[in-house]
């Protein structure tokens, strides 16, 4: 365009000043061409207006994880603690226990004890004590329990006074126990009978090679 031209007069110009063409535009004029396809923004004018703070923190994905509380699931009921036989016997049967385990063994499986002198000294006969007893005479009395579904009061274990000898209570092979009609019935009927001790006490034996003294007070039981 030279200097000083009158931009009024060219033609086709869209946005001349002229009373004419402010009518409309030439019938052979064509809008110019865009580098690519227009594109139409639309403004939500509530999306511009400032939010709260309030509003922020409601809508904001770390507040709103922040603020959920994890969701806790209801316990399932404590079994009540049992020993397993299988994996006692016989692998660890020879091994010998301390008095607190062995009887927390004995009350897990329905076991009782009872100690004349309200004791659990080794050293005291008139005490009730499972120091050093074998874990496999601890594993078959639980296992007597179970087979019989009968009351079982401990009465007699390591401590002393009992007789010596290789398989002795000393030794942590016997435990005495009282008693009752239940188990009475239990050893006399599902065992055979194996003779007559020394000292008149009949003996029981079961299948697995368990001997079951009957003294005048309490069963006298040898697991072995």
């Amino acid at each position: 365009m030279a200097a000083g031209e009158d931009i009024t007069a060219t033609p086709g110009w869209p946005f001349s000043d002229s009373a004419d063409e402010q009518e409309g535009p030439p019938d052979d004029w064509t809008p110019p061409r865009l580098h690519g396809p227009a594109q139409l923004t639309v403004i939500d004018p509530p999306a511009m207006a400032p939010r709260s703070p309030a509003t922020r923190s409601a809508k904001s994905r770390v507040r709103t994880r922040v603020a959920r509380m994890p969701r806790v699931r209801p316990r399932a009921a404590l079994r009540r603690s049992e020993v397993d036989l299988t994996r006692v016997l016989p692998r660890f049967g020879a091994m010998h226990m301390s008095h607190g385990l062995a009887t927390g063994w004995l009350r897990s499986g329905g076991v009782r004890m009872k100690s004349t002198g309200n004791c659990s000294s080794k050293h005291v006969h008139h005490c009730t004590s499972l120091d050093s007893v074998r874990t496999g005479t601890i594993a078959r009395m639980i296992e007597l329990k179970r087979e019989s579904g009968c009351p079982i009061m401990v009465t007699g274990g390591t401590e002393a006074g009992h007789a010596p000898g290789q398989y002795s209570h000393g030794n942590g092979y016997k435990l005495d126990i009282s008693h009752n009609t239940c188990i009475d019935r239990h050893i006399t009927r599902y065992h055979a009978k194996a003779g007559v001790r020394s000292d008149g006490a009949r003996l029981y034996r079961s299948g697995s090679g368990t001997v079951f003294a009957d003294e005048s007070d309490h069963w006298d039981i040898l697991f072995r």
